[in-house]
């Protein structure tokens, strides 16, 4: 799909207890789009219809041994939210975007989810058992997840993995496309609510799950870093491959409750006070320092740092101030400065990647720079 034309698969209110596509028969596989695909294909869990649609399950389940499940460019699933009540939704009713268990627990046959681009966006998973996780993607038990491009963003998971969340026996490996964190634009956020379950783990980009330590990463995971994930039995410690390039990244958003609030009223008391206690020395060292100024000695040379001008190597250029750039190297010098990747940045261009890369090179050579680490470092604000 699709065959011609742009395509939208609708979820409808009749059609919740089930995902919209289910990959369960033995050696079952299911492409959606193709390798340079003119024409978009949205799957929409019909959570933005109005009246919205709250479903039982996710868009897509991958459940049958050595089944798989290929997206490519032009694909969207979106806007899925699954709030099953059933005790123990573990098979197919889990997750909200692409949820992923090997029927059957079979180690040796694994489904498997290839992302190779396209967008997962907009889900939200609130399911009411102990594992509302992966509002994106996730793995519940034996199965793969091979992300070689695409983007997953803007979705949201009520306890872990905003973007994507594997359990301890899910496998993955990231060597392209972007997993948007908390740091990112607010439309793009992956997020996590509520997470503080036992284990209380977040990761609102990625997580992983508990042995000795918690593993996730809450911001961005950018296009050229390379992830890998190999699961291991419920109880061993997690196992890293290859190339691994990230560890403990977790950022812990504040919660409701009196035992959060006693914390931030007395840091917030602590702060008052040590500045309280400088202020105080300050002052006590500014009282010495005039009783023994020489006469004849200029005041003006003993005034608060504050009032000293700011060298002018120190200011951070913005483009507007390089009068060398051209406009659309301006647009590329202000793009840079941020954590988006230059596919993207070709895309809010609508130039091709070799443009923007083309332009970079002349904006580098313009400001006698030789990479964007140099770019970050030379005008990236403080």
């Amino acid at each position: 799909m699709p065959g011609g034309g742009n395509r939208t698969v609708w979820r409808g209110s009749t059609n919740i207890d089930n995902p919209l596509f289910r990959i369960t028969g033995e050696a079952a596989s299911l492409s959606l789009g193709k390798p340079g695909m003119e024409h978009d294909l949205v799957i929409d869990g019909g959570y933005r219809k109005n009246p919205p649609v709250r479903a039982l399950s996710p868009l897509i389940a991958v459940n049958g041994l050595d089944s798989k499940l290929i997206m490519y460019d032009k694909v969207t699933l979106q806007n899925n939210y699954n709030e099953c009540a059933a005790p123990d939704p573990s098979l197919y009713q889990n997750g909200a975007g692409v949820f992923i268990r090997t029927f059957e627990g079979a180690q040796e046959r694994q489904a498997e989810f290839i992302l190779k681009g396209g967008t997962i966006r907009g889900n939200v998973n609130n399911t009411q058992n102990h594992v509302p996780c992966g509002g994106g993607v996730f793995i519940a038990g034996f199965g793969l997840f091979t992300m070689e491009g695409g983007v997953i963003a803007g979705n949201t998971a009520y306890r872990s993995g905003g973007g994507f969340h594997t359990g301890s026996r899910g496998s993955f490996r990231k060597t392209g496309g972007i997993i948007y964190g908390y740091n990112a634009p607010k439309e793009l956020q992956n997020r996590v609510i509520n997470g503080d379950g036992k284990p209380p783990f977040y990761g609102y980009a990625v997580a992983v799950p508990p042995s000795l330590i918690y593993h996730g990463s809450d911001t961005t995971v950018t296009e050229d870093r390379v992830l890998t994930y190999t699961g291991a039995e419920i109880g061993q410690p997690v196992v890293f491959g290859e190339n691994e390039t990230w560890g403990i990244d977790i950022y812990h958003p504040p919660t409701s409750g009196p035992s959060i609030m006693f914390i931030i009223a007395l840091s917030a008391t602590g702060i008052l006070l040590a500045a309280a206690i400088v202020l105080l020395v300050i002052l006590v060292l500014r009282k010495r320092k005039g009783a023994v100024e020489p006469a004849g000695t200029d005041s003006r040379m003993t005034g608060m740092v504050k009032d000293a001008p700011i060298p002018a190597e120190t200011e951070r250029p913005e483009a507007e101030k390089l009068p060398d750039l051209s406009p659309r190297e301006k647009e590329i010098f202000t793009l840079l400065l941020t954590d988006v990747p230059r596919k993207e940045i070709a895309h809010v261009l609508k130039i091709s990647i070799s443009a923007v890369n083309f332009h970079a090179k002349n904006l580098y050579h313009k400001l006698g720079i030789q990479s964007r680490v140099e770019l970050f470092t030379k005008f990236g604000k403080k």
